[in-house]
């Protein structure tokens, strides 16, 4: 598998773990804008990502979110107060390209691309979910010849292979899959982080997980499952009014994910079943073989009595104990010393 590069970066199985802070809907101002930068960036976050939407082209006004034990909410006025105005759009990009850390957006229509390619010079799309099986957006984000990290909540692996497909007959193969599971927040038994394995059987790129549970755990599950990268909601305050602050990280919590993502990515290491470089050196010594437990005169035969399977490792192998049973010392044979073929008459 080859890796794909966001921007500089290389997002792949031998690569380090990516981490996106979602910075969308947690916003509202250049002040909180540039507050979550810099705390996504001093946590450790390779990029910040929020979404370019307008109410009118995302949802129909008589279209409704259905939450538990809620009344119904009007989608169309929910995202007409998430609508990030593209002045501060801009001041997002510009102030992180300052700071030094990734920063793109994700389209809601196909008509934003313009904007972002135009106005932005988005390095990255990402999209979301709700729009995994858009298959004319997904075309016309391709020909941009851009990575796209695509999210694939609410999907289907069959409608997941026709959206790959389209984004490969555009000649673009800088793909990376998120498993997602749209729910906000999502419990841990629906999560399903075992996709990941599917996703990646199914398709030669780098896989990842797109995160809508209540703190970090799950998120670290999926570094230890092997995602390549991870997508976390962010924020400053998980008390803030808005419906993503409570499954955000803060950047204390975002800081200890990547912190302990490192060693659990470490870890992972080969499937190939051998033993550590460190061990070698511990095999003789610490693995069994068989000894002698007694001293042995020359053609006095070998018994139970005599030999044991102990400490170290130096002498016939344990699996060989049948087979020296019976036979007879060559010559004199020292209590305490390893067994070998050659002390052994044939």
């Amino acid at each position: 598998m080859n890796p794909v590069f966001l921007e500089e970066t290389a997002v792949g199985s031998s690569q380090p773990v990516y981490f996106i802070a979602e910075i969308g809907g947690n916003f509202h101002s250049e002040e909180e804008a540039r507050l979550l930068i810099e705390q996504a960036q001093a946590a450790g976050a390779n990029a910040v990502k929020f979404q370019t939407l307008e109410a009118e082209t995302i949802t129909t006004k008589e279209n409704y979110f259905f939450f538990n034990d809620s009344p119904k909410v009007s989608q169309y006025e929910n995202f007409l107060k998430s609508e990030t105005p593209k002045s501060l759009q801009k001041f997002v990009f510009d102030y992180a390209h300052q700071a030094g850390i990734t920063v793109f957006t994700a389209p809601s229509h196909v008509k934003d691309v313009e904007f972002m390619e135009t106005e932005l010079n988005c390095p990255i799309y990402k999209i979301g979910s709700d729009l995994c099986c858009h298959i004319p957006l997904l075309r016309e984000v391709a020909r941009l010849q851009k990575p796209i990290i695509l999210s694939t909540g609410l999907a289907t692996l069959k409608e997941i292979r026709r959206s790959v497909d389209a984004v490969i007959e555009e000649g673009n193969e800088q793909l990376i899959l998120l498993h997602c599971v749209s729910n906000y927040p999502c419990a841990p038994g629906e999560v399903n982080l075992r996709v990941m394995d599917t996703l990646r059987g199914c398709f030669d790129g780098p896989v990842g997980y797109s995160d809508h549970t209540v703190g970090i755990d799950i998120a670290l599950a999926s570094v230890a499952c092997g995602a390549d990268i991870v997508e976390r909601h962010f924020t400053f305050d998980k008390t803030a009014e808005g419906p993503d602050h409570e499954l955000s990280s803060t950047q204390e919590e975002l800081a200890t994910l990547i912190e302990w993502s490192a060693n659990v990515r470490a870890s992972l290491g080969s499937p190939r079943k051998q033993p550590a470089r460190s061990e070698l050196k511990y095999r003789p010594y610490n693995r069994v073989a068989i000894n002698t437990t007694s001293d042995i005169a020359a053609g006095e035969v070998i018994t139970d009595e005599n030999v044991d399977v102990r400490r170290p490792a130096i002498g016939i192998e344990a699996r060989h104990w049948e087979q020296i049973l019976g036979r007879r010392a060559r010559r004199d044979l020292i209590a305490d010393a390893p067994l070998l073929w050659s002390d052994l008459e044939t």
